[in-house]
């Protein structure tokens, strides 16, 4: 082998290794560079996530007495028409269901629920996964 052989052939090693280095260092230096001179590679075809469901409660009376009935309402955007949406009551430390239920028209809803109990009722309006806030009555 020549010397000029011997000398490319270690020149291509340097740079090889250099550039492997830099690639695995986040491709930073001169292949970096490089890099951004070359065209973007073209997006993968994923397909695009469902947009997120979105529910806002609203109460009509903040307070009641004993078995009074409150009337929420609110938008439902993100469901379609018809999907089913719960009433949720926080008790004892948990959610629990209530057998108020209602659907989604026009991306809206409206349900009455009956509020037996006195005390301070957290509700909010459930959908699979997702939820509204919380309004708070109270029932005396």
């Amino acid at each position: 082998m020549t010397a000029v052989a011997k000398t490319r052939r270690f020149r291509m090693a340097a740079i090889g290794t250099a550039c492997a280095a830099a690639l695995l260092a986040g491709g930073a230096g001169a292949t970096g560079a490089a890099a951004a001179d070359q065209p973007a590679a073209p997006a993968s075809h994923t397909a695009t996530p469902p947009h997120k469901a979105r529910i806002t409660v609203t109460s009509n009376k903040h307070s009641v007495k004993a078995k009074e009935t409150v009337r929420l309402t609110g938008s439902a955007t993100g469901l379609k028409d018809g999907e089913k949406l719960t009433v949720q009551h926080y008790k004892n430390g948990k959610w629990t269901t209530l057998h108020s239920s209602t659907t989604v028209r026009k991306h809206l809803y409206s349900t009455d629920v009956k509020l037996n109990e006195k005390g301070t009722w957290k509700l909010r309006v459930v959908h699979g996964g997702t939820h509204s806030a919380t309004t708070t009555v109270k029932v005396s």
